[in-house]
Formats: C-alpha cells, structure tokens, sequence
C-alpha cells in the first residue's frame, strides 16, 4: 500500500499514455488487477464510510487490499464428519442425505465416531443444504464411488463411422424382414461390475420379436445370441438396424452382417425414436416379465435363458398387438390393426410356400396354456432365486 500512497499523486497528475506506462510498471510488481490498481491510484488517501466504521483508501498501516465476499460457514473442518455420516447413509444423495441426518438426529451422534464431534460442527451438519452437501463432497464421490463411465474400445470410432446413421423418418416404407436391435440391461441399481442383459430382436412390418439372453455385454454373446436369432426366425432378414451400444458396434458383428449379406444402420446417438418399434417392446416383453433387479448369478442366467424365448413365442403367436399402418394409402388418416404377429406373417406376400408351412406347425404344435403356465413358473422360479440371491448376503454378513 506504500506503494500504491506514492505513486498515487504522479497517476492523477499524469497524461492517459503517462498513466498507461505507470500501470505497465505497477501491475507485475502488486500483483493486482490493472482496473483495480487504477481505481487505487485514484482515490488514495479518501475517506469511505463502511458497516465496519470509516476506511481510508491505500491506507499503509492496512496489510491487505480488500476482504471482499462472506466468511465460508461450511469448511473442510465438516467434511470428514459429513463423509462418515454420508457412508452410514449408504452414500444416498444429497437430498436423501440431509433428510437423513434431520429425521436421525436423536441417535446419529451417539455413534462412536460422531460422539465427540463439535458443537458447532454438530449444529453444521443438522443445518446444511444439498447443495452444499453436494460441493463438499464433490471430491469424495468422484474417488469412491464404484460406477465408472465405460471407456470405449479404441475400434469403435472407425466402426461407427463405417456404419450409416438413419432416423425414423427415413426408414423405408415396405421394408419386409428389416430388424431392430435393442439390448435390455438387468443391471438394477447398480450398474457396476457384470450382468445379464436381454437382446431384443423386431421385425418391423410385423412386430415379430425374438428374445435371447446374454450373460454379460462382451460381444462374442450378442453375436451367439443374434445367430440363434436368425435360425429361429419364420422370415429371412434384410437388414439391421441398432443404437450406438458397444455390443452391436464391434467387430464380431460387422463381419457377421457382411458374411450374411445384411445391411446395417444404426441411430442418431440419444435419438430412442430412431428404433421405436423394437423400444416399444422393452417395457412389454422384458421388463413386465422379469421386473428391474439385477440379475449376474448363474442360477438367475440359466432360468433366463429358458424364460425368455418362450415369452417371446408367446407374445408373437397369441398376443395382438396395435400397429399403425405405414402404407402410403393411410398416410392420410392415422389408421392401426390390432392382430397377432403370427396373423400378419401368415398373410405376407413376402414368405416362400415352406416357410408358411413351418410357420403353421408351429402355430399348430404350441399350446398356449402349457406356454403361459410354463412362463409362470420361471417367472415364480426366478424371483426366489433372486430374493435367495440378497437372504444369502445377509446371512452371510451376519
């Protein structure tokens, strides 16, 4: 400040180039703002009047320019308190987490790490907010929490670009035996680490759907699983159409597509309308099957890979399902048919005499009450032995 009282009758005496090479020299040397510094040279020596009693700008006996901005209330004093309770809590979020602490308060501090906490820190955590919750912990989370973004494979770039994006509004009109790929995860609410997923298979025209399991995302399983897809299906495909998922961008099944002659397209990235037909399946097919638990045992993997396919075969043999017609005669009116995807099949052009043929004996040697008590049963299977699954942690644990 010292130097700043100085020079300060020199500024305001000084021309503007005078006053610029003034400040060239002053900057470097205090370390402070060039408009800060000119605003000090102004009006040094001048009285101002504060909350904190009358101030003289530039004063020497003052060691710092300026205080500006509160005093922080939540410091790195809490943070070691505010983790152990947050870890307690089962790392919620924020919002849980402060509604956790308020709804506690009457035995939370008398766990042995908390007991000898101080008042004042004790009166922080009862009074915090989320959101400072959120800027505490920031570091903490990021260290050690266990769900990491995956890292993309270092193919998949080249990949991608080689496969040629299409929306929904340019998918083809008559586009018999066109397929879209979908992958369900069975991951809960934990999507680190392996589990199973689901590959939902649809054909576009008539909402045939084919299910098949896979144990985890490599992509050797989505290829297994899309062969026995392709054996199964009453239909030959002409195309492929998928999201931008590591398991459908790989290697595995770009050669699988060129040694079967099918096109492949896939959809704008975050654009789930690009794939409606086979999104709408998700909810219907899988999950109102097997719920949103997680599934990565192999007693869960072996009854998922009985459940699946039948569910599928069920839905497309007996189950009617609403579709709108995308003919060019009912572009002008929204009209929509509500019958079997088995009826739709059987009344295609498109099928060869003995494809229609196998298609009937299958009609024909299914029984659709067998097929949904069975479906029932690996359902009821499936969730014990997922509740099983979570009673044996605990007994173990305990």
């Amino acid at each position: 400040m010292s130097i700043v009282r100085a020079n300060a009758p020199r500024y305001r005496a000084a021309r503007r180039k005078l006053k610029s090479l003034l400040l060239d020299e002053l900057v470097p040397l205090l370390h402070y703002h060039r408009k800060y510094l000119a605003l000090l040279l102004r009006s040094a020596g001048r009285k101002v009047f504060t909350p904190d009693g009358t101030k003289v700008i530039a004063d020497p006996s003052v060691s710092l320019v300026s205080r500006r901005g509160r005093r922080k209330r939540y410091t790195q004093k809490l943070v070691p308190y505010l983790k152990q309770v947050w870890e307690m809590a089962s790392t919620v979020s924020s919002v849980h987490l402060v509604a956790f602490i308020r709804a506690n308060r009457t035995f939370l501090f008398k766990h042995p790490q908390l007991k000898s906490i101080p008042t004042h820190l004790k009166h922080q955590l009862l009074t915090v907010s989320h959101a400072t919750v959120d800027r505490l912990l920031a570091p903490t989370r990021k260290r050690i929490l266990t769900y990491q973004p995956g890292r993309r494979s270092p193919h998949a770039g080249w990949l991608r670009k080689a496969i040629p994006v299409q929306s929904y509004a340019q998918k083809p009109t008559a586009a018999f035996g066109y397929l879209e790929l979908d992958s369900v995860f069975h991951a809960g609410t934990t999507p680190g680490g392996q589990f199973a997923a689901t590959l939902d298979v649809t054909e576009i025209e008539t909402g045939w759907t084919e299910l098949e399991l896979l144990p985890n995302l490599a992509q050797v399983w989505t290829e297994q699983a899309l062969k026995r897809i392709i054996r199964r299906l009453p239909l030959t495909p002409s195309g492929l159409h998928s999201d931008n998922g590591p398991e459908f961008i790989n290697r595995r099944l770009t050669l699988l597509a060129r040694k079967l002659k099918l096109p492949r397209t896939r959809s704008r990235a975050y654009h789930k309308n690009d794939a409606p037909f086979v999104e709408s399946k998700n909810a219907t097919l899988v999950r109102a099957y097997v719920g949103r638990h997680r599934y990565d045992t192999a007693a869960e993997i072996r009854i998922l890979k009985r459940l699946l396919p039948r569910i599928g075969l069920k839905h497309n043999l007996f189950m009617p399902t609403m579709k709108r017609d995308r003919s060019a005669q009912a572009k002008s009116r929204r009209r929509f048919t509500t019958v079997t995807p088995y009826y739709r099949l059987a009344k295609s052009p498109n099928l060869t005499h003995r494809q229609k043929v196998a298609l009937k004996a299958l009609w024909h040697r299914t029984d659709y009450f067998r097929l949904a008590a069975e479906i029932d049963r690996l359902c009821l299977k499936l969730d014990q032995v997922h509740r099983a699954k979570y009673s044996n942690q605990l007994r173990t644990a305990s």
